[in-house]
């Protein structure tokens, strides 16, 4: 899936890797502000993108209660 705005073309597996590492972040106690992180976003990319963000962000929580 390619999502395409004003600015380029942006892979989804670019910014699935993107919502990996902020979720990542955010799990090390790092404060990260979705609005921010958002900002430029079109709505639909915005949505796919947070879903894919709160997806690893459990994921990983699971991880460390192993």
């Amino acid at each position: 899936m390619q999502l395409v705005s004003e600015n380029g073309v942006v892979s989804s597996r670019d910014l699935d890797f993107l919502a990996s590492s902020f979720a990542r972040m955010h799990l090390q106690g790092r404060h990260l502000c979705t609005d921010a992180l958002t900002g430029n976003m079109d709505e639909d990319c915005r949505l796919w993108f947070l879903q894919r963000y709160d997806f690893y962000v459990e994921q990983l929580k699971e991880k460390e209660l192993q």
